[in-house]
């Protein structure tokens, strides 16, 4: 795997290509093609008020409409950082987080917002290594953090997925995951370091097949590739990375034989979404660490990466904190998968905080989610604890798909150990999946609390 040399700007990215070539389509908003001439006009002509100085940080609702990537660029460009944020977040929780980062405002964007063609908003000069961006962890086990990136470590991101995953000027990578998850943040900057296509359009349901027309690069999770598969292959699309969840092989085998080509890999937001990536062979493994990064795994299992992706630190009350001044320690337990000559592969085991104890047994939920994930008709499944007199903590399973659930678990006791083998099954909540991205075990346990009580 060759290391492609880091992709580096001396201007704000969106300005150097409309220098470069400024009537080439920067963007497919639905059917709407907008050069990179017509974008920078966009970007320049949104107004902030006056009281938000050059280095303050802005949260901005996002929704994924061309509005907002502008309202975003644009304050960049203004000097500001920003936080995208989730609008499906209660307001009171949105409100203590936002004080507990140290955000200075609220930033809202209408669908169809009027920019201010006669304010003579000032541009500040494009600096790699200023904090720019913060995206909030999932929060799986307590409060989201608020990562901070430099430009330097987004580029440095997209610049190593290239080596092994091709994405030239030509192409177009649609906007299929969300601005506040750092996925999704890392679709934008792969099409910035490129001077490529983004596409936006509404990729809701079943949608996205629609807004997949045209593309030929998607970031797509377990839901979405099912849609994708069952609905057949867009002519455009040649190439997929995978994520948010163990995805079951047999949808992967099938999306490779409508001819897309699929990778699959291990990333986390601190280290600007992907750390490892590999083409998605069925093997269980998530690929060798991709250039402008380095991972070990420590005696005990445990992972610890560092590199050009990773964060300068977590915002906190306005102030940047260091995440370490060394290997940064990830508490995802892995193992290395070494066959013949081939480089060594990553075993992502699980996360070391999601281990419980049944019966004396550990139990790793994702290991038990890898193999019976493998049922006809489960598009993704979450093993949790709950407890019991005799056992202390014993499995259930959330599900989403199509199965029985007692020929479910008439199989799982096939396939398992009898204190990994799940006891009950619940249906997977629909409206914990609305980010689209990663659920949330935290959530997940909390719901499923309320379920038993009830």
């Amino acid at each position: 795997m060759a290391a492609n040399s880091l992709i580096r700007f001396e201007q704000w990215p969106w300005q150097h290509w409309m220098t470069t070539y400024p009537d080439v389509t920067a963007i497919v908003r639905d059917d709407v093609e907008i050069s990179w001439r017509q974008l920078c006009a966009d970007v320049a002509s949104v107004h902030f008020d006056v009281s938000l100085q050059a280095g303050v940080s802005i949260a901005i609702p996002s929704d994924n409409h061309y509005d907002t990537l502008v309202l975003m660029l644009a304050a960049w460009q203004r000097g500001l950082t920003t936080l995208m944020l989730n609008p499906a977040f209660p307001e009171r929780e949105r409100n203590d987080l936002l004080i507990h980062i140290g955000i200075d405002s609220l930033v809202t964007t209408p669908s169809g917002m009027m920019l201010n063609t006669s304010v003579n908003t000032p541009v500040f000069d494009y600096d790699a290594q200023r904090c720019l961006t913060l995206t909030l962890t999932s929060g799986s086990s307590g409060r989201p953090k608020a990562v901070a990136h430099t430009a330097e470590n987004h580029l440095a991101s997209a610049t190593g997925l290239f080596s092994l995953m091709p994405f030239e000027s030509a192409d177009c990578w649609l906007l299929s995951l969300p601005l506040f998850h750092i996925s999704g943040l890392a679709i934008v900057w792969r099409w910035l370091a490129q001077g490529a296509t983004l596409k936006i359009a509404d990729i809701r349901g079943e949608k996205l097949m629609t807004a997949l027309n045209g593309a030929t690069h998607a970031s797509l999770v377990p839901t979405q590739l099912e849609r994708l598969v069952m609905a057949g292959k867009p002519a455009s699309l040649h190439s997929v990375l995978l994520g948010g969840a163990v995805i079951p092989q047999h949808w992967v085998d099938l999306t490779e034989k409508q001819g897309i080509r699929c990778w699959c890999g291990y990333g986390m937001t601190e280290m600007a979404s992907t750390i490892t990536a590999k083409r998605a062979d069925g093997h269980f493994s998530v690929g060798s660490p991709l250039p402008y990064r380095a991972l070990s795994v420590s005696p005990n299992g445990e992972v610890c990466v560092k590199g050009e992706t990773l964060s300068p630190g977590y915002m906190i009350h306005g102030e940047l904190v260091p995440l370490t001044e060394d290997w940064f320690q990830t508490k995802d337990k892995a193992s290395w998968r070494v066959e013949g000559r081939r480089r060594p592969d990553l075993q992502i085991i699980g996360r070391l905080d999601n281990m419980f104890i049944c019966g004396g047994e550990n139990v790793q939920p994702e290991t038990v989610e890898r193999i019976l994930s493998a049922f006809n008709g489960v598009t993704q499944l979450f093993i949790l604890p709950i407890a019991h007199k005799a056992w202390g903590q014993v499995p259930v399973v959330l599900i989403e798909g199509e199965c029985d659930a007692q020929d479910f678990l008439t199989w799982a006791k096939t396939q398992v150990p009898p204190y990994q083998c799940p006891q009950r099954v619940f249906v997977l909540p629909t409206h914990l999946l609305a980010s689209g991205i990663k659920v949330s075990r935290k959530a997940l346990s909390d719901w499923l609390n309320q379920q038993l009580m009830d």
